[in-house]
C-alpha cells in the first residue's frame, strides 16, 4: 500500500517512500533485497537505516507517517554519517523533517 499508493523520494543511498494515514505514530519499515548482499550485508544495512531514522526522529514534523526505507547501497564500503546525510537530505526534499 505504501509502495502503491504513497510518495516516493530517491536519495543517493536510500529511496524513501511514505504514506500519511490516520495515525498519532510514525511506522518505518527497512528493505534491503538481496541485490545488496548476503544476510550479513542486508543486516548491517538495515541498522545503519535505523540508526539514521532514530537520530532523525525527533525532527519528523508530522505525526500519522508510514515510511519504508529501501537501501541502494552496499553497507560495506558506507558509513552511518554517509547515509544519514542522503536520508537527511531526501526528507527534508519530500518535507518530512524541519
Amino acid at each position: 500500500m505504501v509502495y502503491s499508493k504513497g510518495a516516493k523520494v530517491a536519495g543517493k543511498e536510500v529511496v524513501i517512500y511514505f504514506l500519511r494515514n490516520d495515525g498519532d505514530k510514525v511506522l518505518p519499515g527497512y528493505v534491503a533485497s538481496r541485490k545488496i548482499g548476503k544476510a550479513v550485508y542486508r543486516s548491517r544495512a538495515k541498522r545503519i537505516m535505523r540508526e539514521a531514522f532514530r537520530r532523525l526522529s525527533p525532527r519528523i514534523k508530522e505525526k500519522g507517517l508510514w515510511i519504508v526505507f529501501v537501501a541502494a547501497f552496499q553497507p560495506k564500503g558506507k558509513t552511518l554519517k554517509e547515509v544519514l546525510e542522503d536520508i537527511e537530505g531526501s526528507m527534508s526534499t519530500a518535507g518530512l523533517i524541519s
